[in-house]
């Protein structure tokens, strides 16, 4: 399946541009405060592992049965970076589908502002507009910032646990039209 070509976003207060090796050095501080890891697990990570991770994402899986799209939010006001959108695309054949698991992350210096919402309704938009009919979330049950994202977005919780977080799923879009 041919995919769609990663393109710069735009919302009312962010500009989401598509990942790049120039982001890791100042995510590093982005990613750095120990309370994102709360729910997710994991740590703060360093430049080098940043640096190998943002390659890996911006190349792909090598077998191309999914397209990666990972986006660094940026505020128009400040030009501050704020954190990130991500989504993995997958062709159901059989369902006649084009699903995407998507995931957000903002800073805590930039919580409770809106960003997450923002950020992934462009995301959503963007999916969206190139014919993916489905949204996937996991979300530990605890989270209660990012569950209040995903219910913003249209996605409801499913009584499907995977490694400790809910499945949210939303309806196909053609089932929302």
């Amino acid at each position: 399946m041919p995919w769609p070509v990663i393109e710069p976003l735009v919302s009312e207060r962010l500009a989401l541009e598509p990942l790049s090796l120039d982001h890791a050095r100042p995510m590093v501080d982005v990613l750095s405060d120990p309370s994102l890891y709360t729910f997710t697990g994991g740590e703060p990570p360093t430049l080098d592992a940043l640096s190998t991770r943002y390659a890996a994402q911006i190349r792909g899986p090598a077998d191309g049965s999914q397209a990666w799209f990972n986006w660094i939010a940026r505020r128009h006001d400040t030009g501050a970076l704020v954190g990130f959108v991500q989504a993995t695309v997958t062709s159901q054949a059989q369902a006649q589908d084009t699903l995407a698991e998507i995931a957000w992350v903002v800073d805590p210096a930039h919580q409770r502002k809106g960003f997450a919402s923002e950020a992934t309704a462009a995301l959503i938009g963007w999916l969206h507009a190139r014919g993916v009919t489905r949204l996937t979330a996991h979300i530990h049950p605890e989270h209660t910032a990012s569950q209040r994202v995903a219910y913003r977005q249209g996605l409801r919780p499913t009584s499907s646990i995977e490694d400790g977080e809910v499945r949210w799923e939303s309806p196909s879009h053609d089932e929302r039209s």
